[in-house]
């Protein structure tokens, strides 16, 4: 017995602490997957991101600059706040074994193991992150004609014989420099085309306030850090025939004189008769959805709150995404759903220092049923911080912010997408791992995989509740690929390799069934 307590404790810390490392990570085993999946989808050739981050030696050379924005956080962007916010499908962060793993890595010397074991870097096709283009819509080269913020929008038609659904969007801003944000959507009449044809330039002039015409439907948008959307694929926007594409382009202040043709990607819908979906800022700074006059006097700070209304909203519907938007003195948001007796709170968005240079949309893990018709409200808090503590305040000293569309003042909205509710929508999964059946990700079980990327044998450690064990391993669509049924186990510590040579390359999700209890883990599959 005396020889026993020292092996279960070796076990245990061997088991449950597999990223506490004997020796330094290596790319290979370890690096590439973090950096493939977390860092690259921006820093790739044509993305968005300065530098290249698509090998071992693009890593390498830039191993400190990496290290210091990891540690710090900066990087990847992620300003929400995942303690107080609903579980995200796309979460670019990165986990503390993350972190450790990548400050070890630089601070070893940057050792790179056996690259021919290495996972592949991701394909791109150049600046797009789409998995295919169906469409571009390329907008005229504009010269910017205003010293201060200018809105120009721009009409193409779309050519549709009949209605076209587009699964997949993203837009890229021709100049990065001067695009402050970008809106898109389709009009069925030929009003935004008149109004095009009455102006000299190309495009014509809007005001941000309102509408480009009282016809337009709003399909998507773009902020700066926002990327592609990517629908399931049994959801779409529906264009109907005829119609025209309108895109409203904001160009930020002090660059008349400069050039943009900014582009928007589509890939349509492969479903014939897809779910549509509806994006739409269901919380805004007018009465009376907002409490109060959006007006932030200098030298102060000050919180604002939003809801739905029943009037506009009475139905029963599923939340995909949310995307919150405001200005530079924006300090914070909340944004949570109450039921109608307000006992109850769905905490949806927590963003505790608001960074205007990444106005992100959040998908959410799963549909989340929004019931208005039943008084189920959407809601939001902001907090502005209009004195010299801000660092991002454009004016020295404070002056005073009222709501507007220049972007020294304020603004205060939350776009939706969502969809008409269906029986059983809480279950389906959204994002990467998008099945249409129920995925569970929770972590009742303490479960360990390692090595994670694998070649030919995983280990997998746990502590298990008493019952039978099954193990499944599950494709990125939720497709069986192989199972393990090891029987009845008894409760408590429990170690086994699986083997996985005869699985192809790719990512995958082990399911872990104990008893009535039951985890997923992320597993990458290496040749």
């Amino acid at each position: 017995m005396k020889k026993t307590l020292p092996l279960l404790i070796t076990f245990f810390v061997f088991t449950f602490f597999p990223h506490t490392h004997a020796q330094t990570p290596e790319w290979s085993s370890e690096i590439a997957s973090i950096v493939y999946d977390h860092c690259s989808s921006c820093h790739h050739e044509g993305g968005i991101g300065p530098i290249a981050l698509m090998s071992y030696d693009d890593a390498v050379t830039n191993a400190f600059s990496i290290q210091s924005n990891v540690t710090s956080k900066k990087m990847p962007p992620w300003p929400a706040d995942n303690d107080c916010s609903y579980p995200m499908s796309e979460d670019r962060s990165l986990n503390d074994d993350e972190i450790n793993a990548v400050n070890d890595w630089v601070n070893g010397g940057t050792p790179s193991g056996d690259l021919a074991t290495a996972p592949l870097p991701p394909v791109f096709n150049s600046n797009s992150v789409l998995d295919a283009i169906d469409e571009t819509l390329h907008l005229p080269l504009y010269s910017v004609q205003l010293a201060g913020d200018e809105y120009r929008t721009f009409v193409i038609p779309s050519g549709y014989n009949t209605t076209n659904y587009i699964n997949q969007m993203e837009v890229i801003p021709g100049n990065n420099a001067i695009v402050h944000h970008v809106l898109v959507y389709y009009d069925p009449t030929s009003a935004s085309y008149n109004q095009d044809m009455l102006d000299t330039l190309a495009g014509f002039s809007t005001n941000g306030a309102n509408t480009p015409s009282e016809s337009c439907i709003m399909i998507g948008g773009w902020a700066p850090g926002a990327q592609a959307e990517k629908l399931p694929v049994n959801m779409a926007y529906a264009v109907p025939a005829d119609a025209d594409f309108v895109v409203e382009v904001h160009y930020a202040p002090g660059n008349a004189g400069e050039f943009d043709s900014t582009k928007v990607n589509f890939k349509y819908s492969t479903d014939p008769n897809p779910r549509l979906v509806r994006v739409e800022p269901v919380l805004f700074h007018y009465w009376p959805s907002i409490n109060s006059s959006l007006h932030i006097p200098a030298n102060t700070v000050k919180t604002f709150t939003e809801k739905s209304l029943e009037f506009m909203y009475g139905g029963n519907y599923s939340l995909l995404s949310v995307s919150p938007h405001c200005h530079l003195i924006g300090k914070s948001w909340d944004v949570y759903m109450t039921s109608p007796d307000n006992a109850d709170t769905t905490r949806l968005l927590c963003i505790p220092e608001w960074n205007f240079d990444w106005q992100l949309g959040y998908e959410f893990h799963n549909l989340i049923q929004w019931n208005s018709g039943a008084g189920y409200t959407l809601r939001a808090e902001a907090t502005y911080d209009n004195t010299t503590n801000n660092p991002n305040n454009p004016s020295d000293p404070p002056v005073d912010v009222s709501l507007g569309e220049s972007t020294l003042d304020e603004m205060m909205v939350v776009f939706f997408s969502f969809l008409d509710y269906e029986t059983g929508d809480e279950d389906i999964i959204l994002g990467d791992e998008a099945t249409g059946t129920d995925i569970p990700m929770n972590e009742a079980l303490p479960l360990s995989l390692y090595p994670n990327p694998a070649a030919d044998q995983i280990e997998i450690t746990s502590i298990l509740q008493a019952g039978d064990l099954k193990i499944s391993i599950l494709d990125a669509a939720g497709k069986l690929v192989k199972s393990f049924n090891e029987g009845y186990q008894p409760k408590g510590e429990y170690a086994s390799q699986l083997s996985i040579a005869d699985i192809p390359q790719g990512i995958y999700f082990l399911k872990f069934v104990s008893g009535n209890t039951q985890t997923m883990k992320k597993l990458v599959k290496i040749e």
